[in-house]
Formats: structure tokens, sequence, C-alpha cells
């Protein structure tokens, strides 16, 4: 920069020149890669440089190593995503528009304080009901909501008359963790309280997961979640292969809804008459397999008054907990016996094999038009074992015209199951089976193009798929 006449003059007209390039900006001044050396000589006749030289100097350095200014925000941070705001009157803005369609009475407000006990400030946000003062109520991990119940009446409210109980909001909070966080950002990164609204609460695709329940189809969980059937497939694709792929209940498929980051949990007081259903009535048989079940009476509604207290989030109803009943009709409940035993199950009849044609429509073979397929075929070598799928009775056992050597055997759930094409049969009439019990060879006899297994699975005098069947 330039020669001055003590190491104090050179600290000096660089601190006054960092003062004068900070005093323009009332935010956080900054300079990067700045490096000072100094470098002392005695000398009796050397000149030093003219100071407002060297001044200028330093002066135009630092402004060639100034850093962006950074700009005082607050951070909200929820899950994942983060808004930057100019002021905590920003933030408590953003909090309070986005209860502010659930609020209807305008009854509740969002504060944020900032907490002096951390070195860098962060701020505790508070819900509060305008008409209650609690000096001290803060969220549960960040944010919850205060609840404004009349304690007495919570009590007492069974002994009420519906006309003395108040309806209307009873709770707001959110159902995420909300931080707020004092910092320091370039002001390009900071966003207007409308644009962050519009990043908290627009939906967004969120991943959930979906337990197929007894009955589902892919097509009927498709329009449940509004989901393509293909994109159902594209999103468990460890587990379906195609739309036409098997599922079974208790399985667990992956779904995306839209949600978004922020969400508003609330409670609404609601008084309502409305037809209802009384739980149903379930009589044990132990001697009916679990698949059978026999309504003894019909059911009939009731009517009733109830005090509710409905749960929302965001704009769905996720919970619903009565706190007074008046019977007007009573219900009749449905009685219903059912079994207890647990029906048989069914095992690949051979070891191996593909899947030479599906069960369903399909070219006969020879070609001779177009048939119904009542089972699937397994193609197999000529001589293969095939044994029971599931336990039970031979029913037949022999030469059966189109079927070639066939074994029919008749399960304890009165199912059936067939085995056909053999090349040889090693069972007969009224043998009882156990499951995976060699019941004879594979071939192609009977009307075959080649050697497999043809194997049924019926129920209630019904063919039904066996690759929906067997485990």
């Amino acid at each position: 920069m330039g020669t001055v006449d003590s190491v104090e003059k050179a600290d000096q007209m660089l601190v006054e020149a960092r003062e004068q390039l900070a005093a323009g900006h009332n935010d956080l001044y900054m300079i990067e890669n700045l490096h000072k050396e100094i470098v002392g000589e005695e000398s009796i006749y050397k000149q030093v440089d003219d100071e407002d030289a060297v001044y200028a100097k330093i002066i135009k350095t630092l402004k060639d190593h100034q850093k962006e200014t950074m700009t005082r925000a607050y951070m909200v941070k929820v899950n994942n995503t983060t808004v930057n705001l100019a002021s905590s009157d920003e933030v408590n803005e953003l909090l309070t528009r986005a209860i502010d369609k659930y609020d209807e009475n305008d009854e509740y407000e969002v504060r944020t304080e900032i907490n002096d006990d951390r070195i860098m400030s962060t701020l505790t946000a508070k819900l509060t009901r305008r008409d209650i003062d609690f000096d001290s109520v803060s969220f549960n991990a960040g944010i919850e909501s205060v609840i404004g119940k009349d304690i007495a009446e919570s009590e007492l409210i069974e002994y009420m008359d519906f006309k003395d109980i108040t309806q209307g909001i009873m709770d707001i909070g959110f159902s995420e963790e909300v931080e707020v966080a004092e910092t320091y950002i370039p002001k390009s990164e900071l966003v207007d309280v409308d644009t962050a609204l519009s990043i908290l609460t627009g939906l967004q695709d969120v991943e959930r997961i979906y337990e197929v329940q007894a009955g589902d189809t892919l097509s009927a969980i498709s329009n449940k979640v509004g989901i393509p059937m293909e994109g159902l497939v594209e999103l468990n694709s460890e587990y379906l292969k195609d739309v036409n792929s098997t599922i079974r209940a208790g399985q667990v498929l992956k779904i995306t809804v839209p949600e978004p980051e922020l969400s508003v949990l609330w409670t609404r007081r609601e008084i309502v008459e409305e037809s209802y259903e009384a739980d149903i009535i379930y009589i044990d048989n132990d001697n009916w397999y679990t698949t059978k079940q026999v309504t003894l009476t019909e059911p009939s509604a009731g009517y009733r008054k109830i005090v509710s207290d409905v749960t929302y989030k965001n704009e769905n109803a996720v919970n619903r907990n009565i706190v007074k009943e008046e019977i007007l009709l009573e219900a009749v409940a449905k009685v219903v016996e059912r079994g207890t035993k647990v029906p048989p199950t069914y095992i690949k009849p051979i070891s191996g094999g593909s899947v030479s044609s599906g069960f369903g429509r399909r070219n006969s073979p020879g070609g001779i038009g177009s048939r119904n397929h009542q089972g699937v075929d397994f193609a197999i070598p000529t001589g293969s074992t095939v044994m029971a799928s599931s336990g039970g009775t031979v029913s037949s056992a022999g030469w059966s015209g189109g079927y070639g050597y066939q074994v029919l055997i008749t399960h304890p759930d009165g199912s059936q199951t067939r085995y056909a094409h053999l090349s040889k049969v090693l069972v007969s009439a009224g043998q009882s089976v156990a499951q995976g019990q060699k019941i004879g060879l594979s071939g192609s006899t009977g009307i075959s193009t080649g050697p497999h297994l043809h194997f049924e699975i019926i129920l209630n005098g019904t063919p039904v798929n066996p690759l929906n069947y067997i485990n």
C-alpha cells in the first residue's frame, strides 16, 4: 500500500478505512481473503509516502475484496424446507396467515419472541387466544396450540343441556415442528410473505404407505388413492411387475399424496343430529371355516343427537371424539355367525417349471376356437413329481377325456384342486392325502400340445386363478 512512519499509523489507517466502508451499511459488512503484512526498517533518510495516497490504496483494496452485504434475516424451517424473511413481524404474519382460514372468529394469534439465552438469536413461536393472557405458553417441540377450554364445562358437559354447550373452535396448532432462527444471509435469498406462504402451504408430493385390505384390487386402490395403476407399479417395482401383478391383504404399498409442508391441526366442537349404525355383533362358530359367515339379524339404523370434537388436518377430518350423546331412536345391531377355523392353504404343486398358459380366455390347444382356460399350465418335463397343493380326499383319479390322466382332490372346506395331463397317477379315489404328498407324474396325456401340468383351484364350484392363492 505504501510506506508510513510507524506500525501504529499503519494499524490506525486500516481501522479507519474499515470503519469508513462499514459506516454506510446497517447490515453485516464483510471483506474476504484479507491478509495484512507490515514490514518495518529503520532509516535516517527514508522518505514516507503521502498518507492520503496510502489511505486511498487501502480503501480501494478493501473495496476490491468486499463480500456481498449480509443482511439480518429470520429463517423459518419446517421439515427440510426453509424460507428466509426480513423481520420477526413477517414471521408472525406468515404463521398467522397459515391459520387464518381455520380461525373463523379470529380468536388466535401467533407471536415470535427472541430467546436471549442463545448466542445466535433464536425465536420461540407462541400461539395464543386473544382473550387469554398466558405469558409462558410455548409450543411442544417449537409450536403447539393453546387450548382455551373452560375446565368446568369439560368436566360437566355430560350433564349439561345441549343448548348450553358452546360450539366452535376449541384448538388450533401446527402438525409439524416449526423452527425459527435469526441469521445473516445475502439479501437475494430473502422472500416476501406471500412467497413463503406458498412454499410452506402449497401441495407437495409426499410418500406414504397403503396397507392392502381384504378384497382390494390394484384397480380399486388406484381409484382410492388417486394414482394410476401404472404409477403404483412404478412406485412399487420391487413388488409389482405390471398392472396384473398379484397383491395380498396385509401387503404394504408405497403411494404419493399431495400435502403441504406445513399443515394446520384444528379442532371444532359440533352439535349434530345423525343416523348411526350399531356395532356388529359376531357369534363365533368353531365348526365353520373363516370363509363362512351367516347373517342372523339384519341391522336397522338408529338416530341420535351428539356433541363431538372433530379434529381436522387442513380440510380433512382425521378424528372425531364424541363427548356427549342422546339416543333418539335405538339402532338394531347386525348379528353375524362366523367360522373360526382357518381354511386350507395351497402350495405350488410342482418344483420349478414356468407358466406357459394363464387363467382365463385363450386360444385352445390345437387351434380349435377360443375357450375359457379354467386353470394355469406349468411347462415341465414329463415324469416330474406332482404334489397335492393342499391336504384332502381324492375324489377321482384316472382317465378323464381331454384332461387325460388327472387327479381331483376335495379339501375339508369344500374347495377342490385338479391336476391334469399326468403321465402316471399314484393315488386312488377315496384316499386321504397330505399337503405336499406325491400324487402323480407330469406328462402330456389328453388334449395337450406338449409336456405340462394343468392345475386348477375350485372354490364354491367355480374355478379361480390359482396364482392368486398358492404360496
